[in-house]
Order: structure tokens, then C-alpha cells, then sequence
């Protein structure tokens, strides 16, 4: 990385200086990212950056090589630098931006990007099924709850329903990064940051259900939110680091050890969210709870 930053940029920094991408240089805040989204999409991201500064929201910066270029490739991996212009957020701020028509970056059309991912990763583990026994062992539960989470969707009635500036994960970490930028509904961003929260915050039932109650949502709102949450991303971004050989296998056993009381969080967003709308519930979570205390 120190050398794409001395030729390409011409930032010339020590070993010392670089921690996982992100330096300091002449007082300002870089990272140095391994972008891994579409190169058609790079004028879109930089489009609605630009539109959100027009808005008076003040962002982080992509920054272009020698070449006048966004992406710089190297060794068949593009990289793109962006410099962070604001702080880091202590807290999450759910997205109350209405974003312009920017086709490359809509991804609300959940149904079949996940129908997608199912069709992907069956036709993958049919081939690695021997290579990689615990995700062989627990693929099939997820991909159950994926197809419930459609099921779910399908149900709700979204036309016409506005669309907000969102990030394809939540954390505090990406919250200003414009390359993690795509345009969805609103409660995509809670229901990430939830989970976030859920499995590597360690927050409590009760924590994450006193955070829902202080957002103002509507009755779609709650709709796309259970099923943003039955939706278990969680456990397939871990996937996706273990088949690309980022993480070790036995990674996945920290998500699937939970997978009972997160089963008790879906329960418990049901029985709060049908205080107040009628909803439908999924039959055999709750039929877990109702009776029993399951977990």
C-alpha cells in the first residue's frame, strides 16, 4: 500500500504510519480501500457525494490518482483513496436523506438480490460442501430464514415508497465512508446496525428494543424492518470472508451460537411491533416462544 500511495498519489509515508489502510498525512485523515463494488458504479458514488455537498453535508472525499482517475488498479485489485473529512460517529444516525435517481446504487429490490445470493451460494456449497463441514453443517437453517425474509417482502405493498441514502453495512467505522454508499429504504440501515449491535456489541433484547423505540417508523417502516432483521446478512458476510480464505472456518461459530436467541429477538420484534400494527409473525419462531422458554 505504501508504494500505490508514493507513485500513484504521491504520498510518501512510513511503515509505522499505515494501520489497515487508514494514515495521516499533512494533518489530514486517508484510508487507502480495497474497493471490491462495480467500476460503474465509482461515478454514481462520487455523483451523490457531490449532490450531498450541494445539500450542505459536509462528507469524506474520493480522491483521484496521477491518472486524473478514482480507481487505481494494481495486481488485478482496484484500490481507491478517500479522505476522511469528518469524525468518526460515537453514535448511528438513522438516514433522514432523500437521495436523487441513481440507478447503479439502488438495491431495494431485496427479493431478488437475495434470491440471487441463495441461487449462489447453493450452486457454491454443492462444490465445497467437503471443504468447509460447518458451514456445510449450518447453511441450510440461514437459507431458510433468507427465504422467509422473502416470503416477507413480497407480502408488502412499496410502491411508490421513498428511498433514502443507506450503506450496505452499518457500523461506526463506515457510517461517512462513500464507498459503502447504496440507496434503499430507510430502515436498512437501522435493521443492519441492529444486528451489528446484536452480534458483536453483545447488546441485550431489551437494549436493541429501547433503541427501535426511539425512531420514529410507520407501519411500512416496521414491515421492511422484521424483515431486514430476518434476513441473516450476519452470518453471510462471515460466509463469504471463510470461502475467500479471510477468516478461518470455526469464525462461523460465533454467530451460529446464537442462533436461538437471536430467534428470541425476531420473537420479541414481533410481539412489540404488533402492539401497536396488525403484523403477521413468522409461525415457527414464535411457536418456539409462546409457550416455552426456549433459549
Amino acid at each position: 500500500m505504501k508504494n500505490i500511495l508514493n507513485y500513484y498519489y504521491h504520498i510518501i509515508i512510513n511503515d509505522n504510519d499505515l494501520e489497515r489502510g487508514y494514515f495521516i498525512y499533512n494533518n489530514h485523515h486517508f484510508c487507502l480501500h480495497e474497493y471490491k463494488r462495480s467500476i460503474d458504479e465509482i461515478n454514481n458514488l462520487i455523483s451523490l457525494n457531490d449532490y450531498m455537498l450541494t445539500r450542505g453535508i459536509t462528507n469524506s472525499q474520493i480522491i483521484m490518482n496521477i491518472n486524473n482517475e478514482f480507481i487505481t488498479q494494481i495486481d488485478n485489485k482496484n484500490y481507491v483513496l478517500v479522505e476522511n473529512n469528518t469524525k468518526k460517529e460515537k453514535s448511528i444516525q438513522i438516514p433522514n436523506f432523500l437521495v436523487k435517481e441513481l440507478p447503479l446504487l439502488k438495491r431495494n429490490n431485496w427479493d431478488i438480490l437475495w434470491s440471487r445470493k441463495i441461487d449462489y451460494i447453493e450452486y457454491q456449497m454443492a462444490h465445497l460442501e467437503k471443504h468447509f463441514p460447518l458451514l456445510n453443517e449450518s447453511i441450510n437453517y440461514y437459507i431458510g430464514l433468507s427465504e422467509n425474509a422473502i416470503s416477507y417482502f413480497k407480502m408488502i405493498n412499496l410502491e411508490n415508497y421513498p428511498l433514502y441514502l443507506s450503506h450496505r453495512r452499518l457500523t461506526k467505522e463506515s457510517f461517512n465512508n462513500p464507498l459503502e454508499y447504496v440507496i434503499d429504504y430507510r430502515v436498512r440501515d437501522l435493521a443492519e446496525y441492529l444486528k451489528y449491535l446484536f452480534f458483536y456489541e453483545k447488546m441485550e433484547i431489551s437494549g436493541i428494543l429501547n433503541f427501535i423505540k426511539r425512531i420514529n417508523l410507520n407501519y411500512i417502516d416496521y414491515l421492511l424492518l422484521y424483515t431486514r432483521m430476518l434476513y441473516p446478512s450476519y452470518y453471510f458476510d462471515v460466509y463469504e470472508d471463510i470461502v475467500n480464505n479471510n477468516q478461518e472456518e470455526k469464525r462461523i461459530l460465533e454467530v451460529t451460537k446464537f442462533s436461538c436467541k437471536y430467534e428470541k429477538l425476531l420473537y420479541e420484534l414481533y410481539l412489540y411491533i404488533s402492539r401497536t400494527y396488525n403484523i403477521l409473525g413468522i409461525e415457527w419462531i414464535n411457536n418456539k416462544f409462546i409457550n416455552s422458554q426456549y433459549c
